[in-house]
């Protein structure tokens, strides 16, 4: 069983093996382990073998939000694209994406809240996806089934993870942001979705510039959008 925690400001990471008493406290407190270690240090951390006990109290104390629609425009392509405050786990559409690692491994985040809500068999997919496929690269998007969740399916896209926030880094992290939302995208095509529910992704436990993570999505959605009118108008 082994955690492994990267250092925001490290390239590196490190893996910590559990034995033990310790392995039984993070089966129960793991998720806040992992939010201790992203809020006080900077990690990111990774647990990969513990079978967690989910605290389901806390899930049913969690607090409702009423999604309010901040924006919304008209594409020349008839495609409508509207900026929402809202909870994706019980937000409206028929597909949601959830800012995943590279292992499909679900804990922090909106990963974390979106494994929690959909129940056992979105990570127990994922697992299986790793194990008959490998881990994904940075960029990579695919589908799998939404378990509880109130979507047809759930959109796993692996953004990319800024390190150190220097021009150059920033400018590769962009591409790669680029990347990540064109093959979203070509996901909402190949299974022919009508409508997804795309956070902002690698702006929380990846570290990427918020303001730049919400122009880049929305640029590169509409440069997408505009030439791919006919995606939309065969349903």
């Amino acid at each position: 069983m082994f955690p492994q925690s990267c250092l925001a400001t490290m390239a590196g990471h490190f893996d910590y093996p559990l034995y033990g008493p310790s392995v039984n406290i993070v089966k129960k407190c793991g998720a806040v382990l992992s939010e201790v270690l992203q809020h006080k240090f900077g990690c990111v951390a990774i647990i990969e073998g513990v079978d967690f006990q989910r605290d389901l109290r806390a899930q049913q104390k969690r607090p409702t939000i009423v999604p309010q629609q901040r924006f919304a425009t008209w594409l020349r392509s008839g495609v409508k694209v509207s900026v929402w405050k809202a909870d994706l786990t019980s937000f409206q559409a028929d597909a949601v994406v959830n800012a995943a690692n590279v292992s499909l491994k679900h804990y922090g985040g909106l990963a974390q809240a979106l494994s929690e809500t959909g129940g056992p068999l979105i990570q127990r997919e994922s697992n299986d996806y790793i194990g008959q496929n490998g881990i994904l690269n940075t960029g990579d998007a695919i589908v799998l089934d939404a378990g509880l969740l109130p979507y047809k399916k759930i959109i796993h896209a692996v953004g990319p993870e800024l390190s150190f926030q220097t021009s150059p880094d920033i400018s590769l992290a962009e591409q790669l942001l680029k990347r990540t939302i064109r093959s979203i995208l070509d996901r909402v095509q190949e299974y022919r979705l009508k409508t997804v529910a795309i956070p902002a992704i690698s702006s929380g436990l990846f570290h990427f510039p918020l303001p730049l993570c919400a122009t880049t999505i929305v640029a590169t959605g509409e440069k997408i959008l505009i030439y791919c009118v006919y995606i939309f108008k065969d349903f």
